[in-house]
């Protein structure tokens, strides 16, 4: 082959070179300026905010949450919404295993009945948990009737006092204890638990005061109260007994027959049951 040829055959090839160079370069230029196409998102699974779920209804349509101040059938609050409150919901927490609740102390008082009668005195007191929730329906029935006799031959009766819980009881008397001393309280307040008024069965009449028994009123209430089927629970002659300075104004409600039992026998109920009245 002659030199000329060869010279021939080589500038071919470099112009070959160059070609494949200068293409390879273009394609690479091409594919950083072409702009790539995004994938579409993926669907979210059915029933999340945003798409609706076949057969729900969108988003918007959605039945909105019920207020905070809204109500149940059964009376007690629904949970307010975070959403609609501004407020961030807690994290919830898991949850720890629950000690076990201490058993609460039973009341060992028991109410006390002799004879059928239920028995409130400084010896036999009525446990914390005892509320007839006022006068028993009897007690008060028969006051009024008392009370409407009464105002027959002109005298007014009115309750002053009648049911006493015993948180009630409780303070009457610490009162009473700050005031005097807890010996002298002891003579005319009862201690909690130890009230009759929290019977539901006892009547606190009219003035509270010794003077009571002076009036008509007090008169009539003495001589009559039987027969409605109370007794004067305190008489004046029976403080050794009952453990109470007399009180002309409580009247017990025991029912008629063993009202004026008790009556005609001139003793007091601790005496006609055979019962003392002093504190433990």
């Amino acid at each position: 082959m002659s030199t000329t040829t060869k010279r021939i055959l080589l500038a071919v090839l470099s112009a070959a070179l160059v070609l494949l160079a200068f293409t390879a370069a273009y394609r690479i230029t091409l594919r950083l300026t072409t702009p790539q196409t995004a994938a579409p998102p993926a669907a979210p699974p059915a029933g999340e905010s945003g798409t609706a779920a076949p057969g729900q209804p969108a988003a918007t349509e959605q039945t909105a949450a019920p207020d905070a101040d809204q109500t149940t059938r059964s009376g007690e609050q629904q949970t307010a919404n975070p959403a609609q409150t501004g407020e961030t919901a807690p994290a919830t927490e898991a949850p720890s295993a629950a000690e076990p609740a201490a058993p609460q102390a039973e009341d060992p008082v028991s109410p006390t009945y002799i004879g059928g009668i239920l028995v409130v005195n400084k010896s036999y007191p009525l446990p914390r948990s005892y509320d007839p929730g006022g006068l028993t329906d009897e007690c008060e029935s028969a006051f009024y009737e008392m009370q409407a006799a009464a105002e027959e031959e002109g005298l007014d009766l009115y309750i002053s006092s009648g049911f006493r819980s015993y948180e009630l009881q409780s303070s009457l008397y610490q009162r009473y204890c700050d005031r005097d001393g807890q010996a002298a309280a002891d003579t005319y307040s009862a201690r909690p638990g130890h009230s009759e008024h929290q019977s539901g069965l006892a009547i606190d009449l009219n003035t509270i005061t010794s003077d009571f028994a002076y009036t008509a009123e007090g008169k009539w209430v003495n001589e009559h109260c039987w027969e409605y089927g109370f007794i004067l629970r305190y008489p004046a002659d029976k403080v050794s007994v009952t453990g109470y300075m007399y009180e002309p104004w409580h009247i017990r409600y025991l029912g008629r027959e063993t009202a004026k039992a008790v009556y005609d026998s001139g003793l007091c109920l601790e005496e006609y049951l055979g019962i003392d009245s002093v504190y433990r």
